[in-house]
């Protein structure tokens, strides 16, 4: 078995979408569309064996994005098989795998398929296809048993081609001498004047050298080139992630209105509310619970905590076991001990909290002087009374008191009570 270079077509304008940014780059689920392309294709080819086709648009925000592989602009954008004949000379001895950087649901599965059925059988290259109710759009394929001869692309199609069903997804494997043997001989005689890389399966076919073709899952192989597609997809890729925690042993109620992120990890026995957004960068561990409208990211939650309804976790927080968060509680850059509370109305920002700490309702950690961001430690069996106001940098000793409605500025040593409140005024009204 050869090493297999894969190539992304990323030449594309976008001008479908009706976006100021590439639809490559829209955020699906945490990452950028490409970015899923592109760690798919990191599970086939090394990095320097990924060859990204872009366009003056995107060539630089890739070639950053990306190091490590190889970045060919398209200059004149005339096409797929132009697309593809734009590598020729940094392909040698080597199999390709062509995908494409608007599709980012195709699965390693299929790949694996795919890459399978090419060597299994020996065949001089190898598609994946899909049937679809109704193939408006795509590229229509022709068969003769199990194998293609011929990909008609539905500018093309002729009244009896359009009721075929089958459709070409695009996703190609075959031996890169063996394509460029041929491809020169793809024309430019079509209504849009472009070179369609599909083509080489009927040149192929005329020399008894037909591609055989895998059946893939339609939801995998579907493309951005409007917004409509791309909410489609993430729509997709939601309920897949969705299904996938839930057979996993985690609870999910209104799965429909709940959002992870492709890199989410959550514990069995946790459960999910309603309306919950969870961005990159969380760790739920076990039998944690996540009340509805909150909003986590960048997080660990431990063993047997709680969040929310309508509470924040920023980046960079570690909160505790046995932990409550509680309704319009946020909680940024902190660490968060066992057995505290925080239950109603707080912010609580760059700080250390030891264990079994209450924070009353109101409290706030004050971290910005104007100019830096300062810490707040708060030790072990510290209470914390309503409407407080904790002016960093500042340290509460254990077991200490701060009573409600006091401002505190300095540290207060362990075992204290500290109040801070000015002296009420009774005045008769005039």
């Amino acid at each position: 078995m050869k090493k297999i270079t894969t190539v992304i077509l990323a030449a594309g304008n976008s001008s479908r979408f009706k976006s100021k940014h590439s639809k490559i780059f829209q955020d699906l689920a945490g990452i950028a569309i490409i970015e899923h392309v592109y760690n798919l294709a990191k599970q086939v080819s090394k990095k320097n064996e990924i060859i990204f086709v872009c366009n003056k648009k995107n060539i630089n925000v890739l070639r950053d994005k990306f190091i490590g592989s190889l970045f060919i602009l398209q200059k004149n954008q005339k096409g797929t098989a132009d697309a593809i004949t734009s590598v020729k000379k940094y392909l040698f001895n080597t199999d390709i795998l062509i995908l494409f950087g608007d599709v980012p649901l195709v699965s390693l599965q299929s790949i694996n398929k795919l890459i399978k059925n090419f060597y299994i059988n020996n065949s001089n290259g190898s598609i994946i296809v899909f049937k679809s109710k109704n193939p408006f759009g795509y590229g229509r394929v022709k068969t003769n048993k199990k194998i293609v001869m011929a990909v008609v692309e539905e500018i093309n199609t002729s009244k009896i081609e359009k009721e075929i069903n089958l459709c070409n997804s695009g996703v190609i494997i075959c031996s890169s001498k063996l394509l460029f043997s041929q491809i020169n001989k793809i024309s430019s005689n079509n209504k849009k004047k472009e070179k369609y890389l599909p083509d080489i399966f009927n040149i192929f076919y005329n020399l008894n050298m037909g591609f055989s073709y895998i059946l893939g899952k339609k939801e995998e192989m579907l493309g951005v080139n409007s917004i409509d597609d791309f909410i489609t997809i993430d729509r997709i890729y939601q309920k897949k992630l969705i299904e996938k925690f839930i057979k996993q042993g985690v609870i999910i109620y209104q799965p429909e209105t709940v959002r992870v992120s492709y890199d989410t990890k959550i514990g069995k026995g946790s459960t999910i509310e309603p309306f919950v957004f969870i961005k990159t960068g969380v760790k739920l561990k076990e039998n944690v619970l996540i009340k509805s409208s909150s909003v986590i990211e960048g997080c660990i939650i431990n063993k047997n905590s709680s969040v929310g309804p309508s509470a924040r976790i920023r980046a960079k927080s570690n909160i505790g076991q046995n932990v409550k968060i509680g309704n319009f509680v946020e909680v940024k850059n902190s660490k968060i001990g066992d057995k505290c509370s925080i239950n109603h109305l707080s912010y609580i920002g760059d700080s250390n909290l030891g264990k079994r700490i209450n924070i009353g309702a109101g409290t706030i950690t004050c971290n910005y002087d104007g100019k830096k961001k300062n810490k707040t430690k708060i030790e072990n069996d510290v209470f914390i009374g309503s409407n407080c106001s904790l002016i960093a940098p500042i340290i509460i000793g254990k077991n200490s008191t701060i009573g409600a409605g006091s401002v505190i500025t300095k540290n207060i040593p362990k075992n204290h009570l500290a109040l801070e409140r000015s002296k009420i005024k009774i005045l008769k009204k005039i």
